[in-house]
């Protein structure tokens, strides 16, 4: 006997579904079409960071602190507790997460000149380099994904996608 080799659907044939499915369950087709197209692309997208992260030697823990401090556009520094926040992890937890960092050089601690008694935490230039190379390489499997939308189509997508974050927005108030 031979064996059947089973094939994996597609990406689309995925999509197509589970539209079906939420369709059937009582769900807007027009609403599920976008809802599960953009958590799809997500969901695969979030899985090749993740292979990313591993091949950089980067744990999604210390992403999270790299990504939260090269936000500090005023360059001042955040404190623990707030990448704690950040991070949905205990203080405790981001303290050893920062001991980690710190022995590779990717951050580093100092004592806030306004509050002596205050740590504030940066990036090292070899924390910000391994930044760098982590959205470079994001941004060349991106453009991959994009690949078949033109340019215009690309700033309609986003401009839709910017009001739909509103919507986010309008139901956290």
């Amino acid at each position: 006997m031979g064996s059947r080799k089973t094939t994996k659907p597609s990406a689309g044939e995925t999509y197509r579904k589970d539209v079906a499915l939420f369709v059937a369950a009582g769900g807007d087709e027009s609403v599920q079409r976008v809802m599960t197209a953009v958590h799809g692309l997500a969901r695969r997208l979030n899985q090749w960071y993740d292979r990313q992260l591993a091949d950089l030697d980067i744990s999604a823990g210390e992403w999270a602190v790299m990504s939260q401090l090269a936000r500090d556009v005023e360059a001042r520094g955040l404190t623990p507790s707030v990448l704690a926040d950040a991070a949905n992890v205990a203080p405790s937890s981001m303290t050893h997460r920062l001991d980690r960092m710190v022995q590779r050089g990717l951050v580093e601690r100092f004592t806030d000149p306004e509050n002596r008694v205050r740590v504030r935490v940066m990036l090292t230039d070899t924390g910000w380099q391994l930044f760098k190379l982590a959205i470079q390489e994001s941004d060349m499997l991106e453009s991959d994904v994009l690949r078949a939308l033109t340019v215009r189509e690309r700033v309609k997508l986003a401009e839709l996608l910017e009001r739909a974050i509103g919507g986010l927005d309008a139901l956290d108030r």
